[in-house]
């Protein structure tokens, strides 16, 4: 199965005009299917606390896990108690189950996108829950954490069978939509271009995200109106796999012999700022989601690769490697002070729920 976005995504050539009909019919088929929704055809339920719906246009690899948990760490330390709901993109869990997810998880059982987001949220005692069916996950969720006020839909946009009272419609409720520096590529619909729903999809926010080696300003293009935030993610520093209390800047393996690995929607994501860095690497994309059987190291012995870098997200499936060479490469995701104001007025807000 291609993870990987294709290349004719980004440009309106041959191959995407052969396939733009489909992109009709599947623009018509989710027309269709959200107009059956609001016409109550399709039943919705909704959570009895506000949602803060996090998601993409586009498919795949912007950057909503990293928002989704520094979202819910900011809105942990301005006094809510927030949980956080996700499919669990192959995990084990059955259709119609749900479970709450720990630290000590297995992206075998749960996923890694999961298992990661538990690890950073876990020393807040913020739950964290997997279930296709999201309505049934959040209830499950509220049910054991009593407590919580407010809960963080992954990659909840699409998913309207969780109904949602929208902040531009006066409701406590907030969709997110998350680009990065891709943007909407050839603005075609699946399957020619790379789009889920229309660009034009209404929404209370667009985060436009930025992963960089250092603090650069962003352009706020206003191309989705007043709401949208420029969000930079940092990648500066590293930790050992083996011993996460050993840190160092990323440019201490200048001169060094680097193996970078991403198994990512977007590789190059990643690539990019360590070689703004002035790192030499040797590449190593690899497919998203990509089992723990894809990270065998040991054809690049130490005579040929000095260190190892990889994300947080493929790091969760390497708990098993003793390899010392081995450095994970956090992001740092700093959401804007205004956002964050705007979540807390429209989350204080009065429900209209059915």
């Amino acid at each position: 199965m291609r993870l990987q976005a294709p290349r004719f995504w980004e440009s309106k050539g041959l191959i995407a005009r052969v396939l733009w009909p489909l992109s009709c019919v599947y623009g018509v088929i989710i027309a269709l299917r959200v107009y059956l929704y609001s016409l109550g055809i399709l039943k919705s339920q909704s959570l009895p606390v506000p949602v803060i719906f996090v998601g993409n246009i586009r498919v795949g690899g912007t950057g909503k896990t990293p928002v989704v948990i520094a979202l819910a760490q900011a809105l942990y330390w301005l006094g809510f108690s927030p949980g956080i709901i996700l499919r669990g993109y192959r995990s084990n869990l059955a259709p119609d189950q749900s479970q709450e997810v720990f630290a000590t998880s297995t992206s075998l059982d749960v996923g890694d996108e999961a298992v990661l987001i538990a690890q950073q949220v876990g020393p807040l005692k913020i739950p964290v829950w997997i279930g296709a069916h999201r309505y049934r996950t959040g209830m499950g969720l509220l049910k054991k954490s009593s407590a919580c006020n407010v809960i963080i839909s992954d990659d909840g946009l699409q998913h309207y069978a969780l109904s949602r009272d929208v902040a531009r419609d006066g409701g406590p409720d907030v969709e997110i939509v998350v680009r990065d520096f891709r943007g909407e590529g050839n603005g075609y619909l699946l399957p020619a271009g790379p789009l889920r729903e229309r660009a034009t999809r209404p929404r209370d926010m667009t985060l436009q995200l930025q992963i960089s080696s250092s603090l650069t300003p962003i352009a706020n293009t206003g191309i989705f109106g007043p709401n949208t935030y420029a969000v930079p993610c940092l990648m500066q520093k590293a930790y050992q796999l083996i011993n996460p209390k050993q840190t160092h800047d990323l440019t201490f393996w200048k001169n060094q012999r680097v193996l970078a690995v991403a198994g990512i929607a977007a590789p190059e994501k990643f690539f990019m700022p360590l070689r703004d860095l002035g790192l030499e690497l040797i590449e190593l994309p690899l497919e998203d989601h990509v089992d723990d059987s894809a990270f065998n190291f040991d054809r690049f012995n130490k005579d040929k690769i000095d260190v190892i870098l990889m994300t947080e997200k493929d790091a969760v499936k390497c708990k098993h490697l003793r390899d010392e060479r081995i450095w994970v490469v956090p992001l740092e995701t700093q959401l804007p002070h205004a956002m964050m104001d705007v979540i807390c007025e429209v989350i204080h807000r009065p429900a209209k729920r059915s």
